[in-house]
């Protein structure tokens, strides 16, 4: 254990698998390259992601103490090692890989359990949690907790779920929004009304809102998450290679300024074609809307990896042309992909 960069953080870990709904591989690549070579991106043009954010991350972050008060309650011990970061210096097969970190929660005091704080709404937890007391939680947590316990060789996790009855975005419009003071964070109205977030944590949890899952550690799923993550970080880190996006976004942030005309093999050329085609269709919902922005993906994907004509008519687009010279279809930042 001790103070390394980040790397493939346990937060990291569900999105370089595909499985995260905020983050893609591609932008988990972005933020590691910037910070192993500040200035990264700039350099090869490429837009930086956002910093993630949003009610549901700040209302999280601000109960992160009072989570930890209520599991040591529940659990009868002390959480340690508090905010403690962590790596894995080799594993057995793939070498040096103290690329691998976690920043765990806490731990449980004499034992080899993890503390791990969560929040979520109540909509989120009927659909994505199962029973308290089992391990079934969603699984990106299952990822991160996993990740975790392959850091520090722990042999079970704690997952600790406090529910909120309403979507903390709610709240905020209302006027409640998270404050920090004196290094403690508290729950203000823009009223001024002001309340103990620790208060509103327990009387949650005295109305059932607060529950625990106990995830033990799994070898097999370790060891997986060791062979991925050492092969993002070889394929791509290592080389500087991006990852292949996974949606528009993806491909905006690579290709921030579009210019140039491109000739079109047979191959793009159908694809363009058919997206033509569905975009003539009077429904195009469902699988249809699917498909289209998958070849949308894939053309635009297949567009950045050629080298384009530079001409006048194409100084702020990217053209499409078929093979005789007919224009297919353009790309802009203003304009979109039509």
């Amino acid at each position: 254990m001790g103070s390394k960069p980040r790397g493939i953080s346990a937060s990291r870990g569900a999105a370089i698998l595909g499985l995260s709904e905020f983050q893609t591989p591609l932008e988990v690549w972005q933020c590691i390259m910037e910070e192993r070579e500040p200035g990264f991106n700039a350099k090869n043009g490429y837009i930086i992601p956002d910093d993630l954010d949003s009610a549901a991350i700040r209302w999280g972050l601000a109960f992160e103490v009072a989570i930890a008060e209520l599991s040591e309650r529940a659990q009868g011990k002390n959480i340690i090692n508090r905010e403690l970061t962590c790596f894995v210096r080799s594993y057995n097969g793939y070498g040096n890989v103290d690329y691998i970190t976690c920043h765990i929660d806490g731990m449980y005091n004499s034992t080899d359990v993890l503390h791990e704080g969560k929040t979520t709404n109540a909509i989120s937890f009927r659909n994505k949690w199962g029973e308290p007391g089992t391990d079934k939680i969603p699984s990106t947590y299952q990822v991160q907790v996993q990740h975790q316990m392959l850091c520090t060789g722990a042999s079970e996790c704690i997952v600790s779920l406090l529910v909120f009855p309403e979507m903390p975005e709610v709240w905020e419009k209302s006027g409640w929004y998270t404050l920090r003071r004196d290094c403690k964070y508290i729950i203000q109205h823009e009223d001024n009304l002001e309340t103990d977030i620790l208060l509103w944590a327990r009387v949650l949890s005295e109305m059932g809102y607060f529950h625990q899952y106990k995830i033990k550690a799994n070898h097999d799923v370790q060891k997986m998450l060791v062979k991925y993550y050492s092969e993002f970080w070889h394929n791509y880190v290592l080389t500087g290679k991006p990852p292949e996006p996974r949606n528009y976004d993806d491909i905006k942030r690579l290709i921030p300024n579009p210019v140039g005309t491109i000739v079109c093999d047979a191959q793009m050329t159908a694809w363009i074609l058919e997206y033509n085609a569905i975009a003539k269709e009077l429904s195009k919902t469902g699988n249809a809307a699917k498909r289209q922005e998958k070849l949308k993906l894939r053309i635009l994907n297949q567009a950045r990896k050629l080298n384009p004509i530079m001409d006048e008519e194409s100084q702020e687009k990217v053209i499409f042309l078929d093979n005789t010279g007919k224009k297919l279809k353009q790309y802009s930042n203003k304009g979109g992909f039509r």
